[in-house]
């Protein structure tokens, strides 16, 4: 969608990359903090878009990036490689894609989708948009296939997908759950999917960075000192590489997942 990492915009992203042992919640505060950024002309290398974005987070190898965006409507023509994975979960809007052979998808508020580095095409959004996106591959990604955008419906509708539950963590963990992988890159450090489990919990070290945008029930995150963050549907979590604490899901949760490996 955009080639975004102009030099004002990479010093940005580096002030956003989180300790060890933050947690960093996109919630209402965050948007309003996107509302307040003016509108601005921007040149993605492919065209200009009216548009305004918000960094939550960079990895500490700048390779990964979680954010907001806003845009006017507008289209561009793909006719390079796309340059990195762009997760995009719609809050708003329209988005109309094109495929190089001519295939028309569109994507709507409630569905997302990913675009694959390589990929190339036309693409237009034809109502104002807001999303909240991933970014997988600033410096360095490797696809298995990059012809095609993976599109994932009102992920709701893929729970009949996910198989049965099973226990999760055995003797760690009160947790069964189950699991789908929607789309990982070549070396399995970037991958994104939808997980659904029953009440419960589960205590440890995260290993890698994950995103998480629960669509059904919350998720409690304490840390060792006791301190609780409660994540609501409509609300995202993005929990650090390092992270230790307890994960709960007092009521189970069905949730989209974006993890990234450094």
């Amino acid at each position: 969608m955009y080639k975004f990492l102009t030099i004002a915009s990479i010093f940005f992203s580096l002030i956003h990359v989180s300790n060890a042992s933050d947690l960093i919640q996109l919630n209402k505060n965050t948007f309003d903090e996107l509302q307040a950024i003016e509108f601005e002309s921007v040149d993605t290398g492919y065209a200009e878009f009216l548009s305004k974005d918000l960094e939550i987070f960079t990895s500490n190898d700048e390779n990964f990036i979680i954010g907001i965006y806003q845009s006017k409507v507008g289209s561009e023509i793909i006719d390079e490689p796309y340059p990195y994975n762009e997760y995009m979960y719609i809050l708003e809007g329209e988005v109309l894609t094109k495929t190089v052979d001519g295939h028309n998808h569109i994507y709507r508020v409630g569905e997302s989708f990913m675009i694959p580095k390589g990929w190339m095409g036309d693409f237009a959004i034809t109502k104002d948009l807001k999303i909240i996106y991933a970014v997988d591959g600033i410096n360095e990604t490797e696809n298995v296939d990059a012809n095609y955008i993976v599109k994932i419906n009102d992920a709701r509708v893929f729970q009949y997908e996910l198989g049965d539950f099973e226990e999760y963590s055995p003797g760690e963990s009160d947790l069964t759950a189950r699991d789908l992988t929607f789309f990982s890159n070549k070396n399995e450090t970037f991958q994104i999917g939808l997980w659904e489990s029953s009440a419960g919990s589960v205590s440890g070290s995260e290993t890698f960075h994950e995103f998480m945008y629960p669509l059904k029930g919350s998720i409690i995150l304490t840390n060792k000192n006791g301190e609780q963050l409660i994540t609501n549907p409509g609300e995202g979590i993005l929990v650090p590489s390092g992270w230790d604490g307890i994960f709960s899901v007092p009521n189970g949760v069905l949730k989209i997942w974006i993890a990234y490996q450094e």
